[in-house]
């Protein structure tokens, strides 16, 4: 029973503890704003409004020392008026009410407000001014002057505190939205890069397990050879691992890569595989995402020409145009396999010189593992519908049938 209360002690403590710490980190509500630029607009208003008085009354011919101190003095009041606005908008949630409820309540408050702004003005400068004013004229009229000013003022410093907490909520509610777009970019970048990483990370189980048996018994062979497989599969490894921390890299680091990745296939294939690669030493510096052709390479190998029983050919080329990089990767493929490489997902037949074309969808076969549909991703993430893939085949001399994946991608260099 005691470990039981004392469970339940800890976990009611541990509650609480998270509560004052969620009230923490809850930005506090002050009367008096703590932000400088709030302060600069505000006093820029106030300059501005101030400088409009003085300015009717100078035209108006009404230049005396009881309007100009009134003017000066109204600044204090009628900037309180708009903190407690601010604060009970701010507190009661003002933003979230509906258009017509928002404005009906601005201008009760402003109206009410208003009367109470020149009534404290009326009450700090009158007893300076009383003498004067009364003196100024021979039948001077002590209720029209008050109610006068008072009717006045008030319509004019609710006009102000409107126009003032417009611009307000205009501007509270400007920094909101692009504080939440920023917020909603956070979040798309960060799930972006996550599923970057998780993408690119996805090295394929079957090569991996595959290259390390050869190895084991290549040691008992040839242990050069062995030890050249085993450093070619070490830097593969290290540059697929390396790849979640770079969106690209350049062509020259992706065909480094594959060298080595065909020096291990060529090892368990021996003869079986003819590679051949076309690409000129101008592209090298052009950037592409990593490990993004060397899964083209190994889903052709193990879809391909792995499954030949004399092996075959496989061919990657690079071409230049005025926007884009264009890839073309095209490997031999058993007769027996053609039906099933050229029957889509959706169980139609297209013809042979058909191919599938992905901006944001891609249309390939249900025989091809995750390889294709990894890079579909990819491209969709990191380019939009400025990339695409095609697939197609078509019959060669004899029995082989010719399996063409072409990757079209925009033109970036390094910097």
């Amino acid at each position: 029973m005691n470990a039981v209360r004392w469970a339940n002690l800890t976990a009611h403590f541990s509650g609480t503890a998270q509560q004052l710490r969620s009230y923490r980190i809850m930005p506090a509500l002050y009367f008096y704003p703590r932000d400088r630029q709030f302060w600069l607009f505000h006093s820029g208003a106030l300059l501005f409004v101030c400088g409009i008085t003085l300015l009717s009354i100078f035209f108006l011919g009404d230049f005396s020392g009881f309007n100009i101190t009134a003017s000066v003095v109204w600044a204090l009041p009628y900037t309180h008026a708009v903190l407690l606005l601010r604060f009970i908008y701010k507190q009661r949630q003002w933003q979230q009410k509906s258009i017509t409820a928002l404005i009906t309540m601005i201008i009760l408050y402003s109206t009410v407000a208003g009367v109470l702004v020149v009534a404290s003005v009326l009450l700090l400068t009158l007893p300076f001014f009383w003498t004067i004013l009364s003196q100024s004229q021979v039948h001077f009229d002590t209720s029209s002057f008050i109610f006068r000013n008072l009717i006045g003022g008030s319509l004019n410093t609710q006009l102000f505190i409107c126009s003032w907490i417009f611009v307000y909520a205009y501007i509270s509610n400007s920094r909101r939205t692009r504080a939440t777009e920023i917020n909603n970019l956070r979040l798309q970048h960060s799930l972006k890069e996550a599923q970057l990483t998780n993408l690119a990370n996805q090295l394929n189980p079957h090569f991996l397990f595959n290259a390390l048996n050869n190895i084991r018994f290549m040691m008992h062979e040839n242990t050069a050879h062995a030890e050249n497989m085993l450093i070619a599969l070490s830097d593969i490894l290290r540059y697929s691992l390396a790849s979640s921390e770079h969106a690209k890299v350049t062509l020259s680091q992706e065909l480094d890569i594959i060298g080595r990745y065909i020096s291990i296939v060529s090892i368990q294939m021996e003869a079986r595989l003819q590679y051949s690669q076309r690409v000129e030493a101008t592209l090298q510096h052009y950037l592409l995402p990593p490990m993004m052709l060397q899964m083209l390479i190994e889903n052709a190998i193990k879809h391909g020409v792995d499954n030949i029983a004399g092996g075959g050919r496989l061919e990657l080329t690079a071409e230049e145009h005025e926007a884009t990089l264009v890839f073309t990767i095209s490997n031999d493929f058993a007769a027996i396999r053609a039906d099933s490489a050229r029957t889509t997902s959706t169980g139609e037949t297209p013809s042979a010189t058909t191919g599938a074309t992905t901006g944001a969808t891609i249309d390939t076969t249900t025989n091809m593992g995750i390889g294709l549909d990894n890079i579909r991703q990819r491209l969709l993430l990191l380019y939009g519908q400025q990339a695409s893939l095609h697939i197609g085949n078509h019959q060669t001399a004899g029995a082989m049938h010719q399996f063409v994946v072409t990757l079209t991608i925009p033109k970036e260099r390094t910097r």
